[in-house]
């Protein structure tokens, strides 16, 4: 979850590279995905990560350049390096090595740590350290930021290291503090070709690209033949292995211009050749339909694909629909869920949990912070909650690697409250909430401000993720041929939750 100067969202190295690809995915338009900043780590329809709470903070002890308001003149790139160095060590969940961050944002290969150690997390030298350290790293800059690749800015690539050096999913550079801190209250269009793309780490056994999860129905892709299981193996000729940086970079673009996409393809015998003419593009926030099954009648399933204000509305309404229709069992879909906003977030889980805390957040200074279920949801008043929606039936969640912050915070409640049963994959472990923090020249820096624990479990699932009650893997050969065994197992332990018989052969589906 993240907050920014505040806005927010919640991390592991697994969601880091979801997380990528999901922005490649989902927009297969820009990157970077995040979540839960002040809990999540989403992802917008942009392909941005979301954060969180749009609550403005003063940033104190900031360079003028942190004001709001447009920059026009660009500052000078060590004072944008100087700012986020300062910010990282004000206001970073746990105290950070000053040398750390500074041989970070030299170079990586000047970095060591031990495996499992944060690389910037230490105790804090004095202040003339601090200023010694510095005033070594800026007399050389910007040589003293080693291996910048050809065109890049040296400020930004140092800034990057730094917050790579905390091997944290929710610290992270922002090129555009505006694009990103408002992220998760628009659902924008974007030109691109319409399909959600994860890392090939993300499947076993590892196939040879990135793997689309998504095709978006009736959009560029769909039309074009591209097909969920599909790895992108090169794009306009050239190999691609980093959804959010090359994936997604070359795949994004103007609509009405083409993109060739060569594809593996489960049980085809050579790559095959896509031509997508890319066009104007709206992620769905929410996909909601009905199946009939035998011995209980229908089970309405939901997918939430991130915890961004515009889904809100669709979400209530689909199971408000489905409901009313005679859907007597629920399967909640959160395994490309990255996480999102705060405020979301308790809107949704307090249509499933009757009265009670929803979170606990934890400070640098050791500040706890309860987030109730809220009984208005429109106003956010704290206080009991009467369940709106679900009342009392069984509740199946799909998880899975991608599912992170405010959407591993959503299960987990789901879980200890006894309301819903973990299906699918160990979730990401990116827990924790963020703000976003604007620098010099109108980039930005995502910094985790608290640790996140659930509701009444008071469980902290960062870099462990959530381990589900029932373990079920969907392979690409699944995706391929369309069979989701994640479901089909839900669907058998609902079975036995339900208890009289219904009959039907209506099929409801909400978009």
């Amino acid at each position: 979850m993240r907050v920014v100067t505040g806005r927010g969202r919640t991390g592991h190295w697994a969601w880091r590279v979801a997380r990528a690809l999901i922005v490649a995915a989902f927009a297969l338009t820009p990157p970077n995905p995040a979540g839960l900043r002040a809990f999540a780590i989403p992802i917008a329809p942009d392909g941005y990560a979301v954060r969180d709470l749009p609550v403005a903070e003063a940033a104190e002890g900031v360079p003028d350049g942190f004001a709001s308001g447009p920059l026009h003149e660009p500052q000078p790139g060590l004072e944008v390096i100087r700012a986020a160095f300062d910010l990282l060590r004000a206001r970073y969940v746990q105290p950070i090595d000053a040398g750390s961050l500074i041989e970070a944002a030299r170079g990586p290969e000047r970095n060591g740590r031990e495996e499992g150690t944060p690389r910037g997390a230490g105790a804090s030298p004095s202040t003339d350290s601090v200023d010694s350290l510095w005033d070594m790293f800026a007399s050389r800059y910007p040589a003293s930021v080693l291996g910048v690749p050809d065109g890049a800015n040296p400020a930004h690539v140092a800034v990057r290291r730094m917050t790579q050096s905390l091997d944290d999913c929710h610290t992270s550079f922002s090129s555009n503090y505006e694009r990103d801190s408002s992220a998760l209250q628009r659902s924008d269009a974007y030109g691109g070709i319409g399909v959600v793309v994860r890392s090939q780490m993300s499947f076993a056994p590892q196939p040879p690209g990135p793997v689309v999860t998504q095709v978006f129905a009736n959009g560029p892709a769909s039309k074009s033949g591209l097909h969920i299981g599909d790895a992108i193996l090169t794009v306009d000729g050239v190999t691609v292995n980093d959804v959010a940086g090359s994936l997604t970079e070359r795949i994004r673009g103007l609509p009405g211009t083409r993109v060739s996409l060569t594809i593996d393809r489960p049980g085809a015998t050579a790559p095959l050749e896509i031509t997508v003419v890319r066009g104007e593009v709206v992620a769905p926030l929410v996909d909601a339909r009905i199946i009939p099954t035998d011995g209980i009648g229908m089970v309405g399933i939901v997918r939430l694909q991130t915890f961004a204000q515009p889904a809100f509305g669709p979400f209530a309404d689909a199971i408000n629909r489905m409901r009313d229709q005679g859907v007597r069992a629920w399967v909640v879909d959160l395994r490309e869920n990255g996480g999102g906003d705060v405020g979301l977030f308790v809107r949704i889980a307090s249509l499933f949990i009757s009265g009670g805390p929803l979170a606990h957040t934890v400070a640098r200074e050791g500040t706890p912070r309860t987030i109730w279920a809220t009984s208005d949801l429109q106003s956010g008043a704290e206080g009991p909650a009467t369940p709106r929606l679900v009342d009392g039936m069984p509740v199946a969640v799909l998880v899975g690697r991608n599912t992170a912050s405010a959407a591993e915070l959503l299960a987990g409640d789901l879980e200890d409250y006894r309301i819903g049963r973990l299906f699918g994959e160990t979730t990401a472990g990116c827990f924790g909430t963020s703000r976003i923090y604007r620098l010099p020249d109108g980039s930005g820096v995502w910094i985790t401000v608290s640790a996140l624990q659930t509701g009444i479990g008071h469980r902290d699932v960062h870099r462990v993720g959530l381990e589900p009650a029932v373990t079920v893997l969907r392979t690409r050969a699944d995706m391929a041929s369309g069979r989701d065994p994640v479901v089909d197992r839900a669907v058998e332990w609902l079975r036995t939750r339900v208890a009289a018989p219904v009959t039907t052969s209506h099929v409801f589906q909400a978009r």
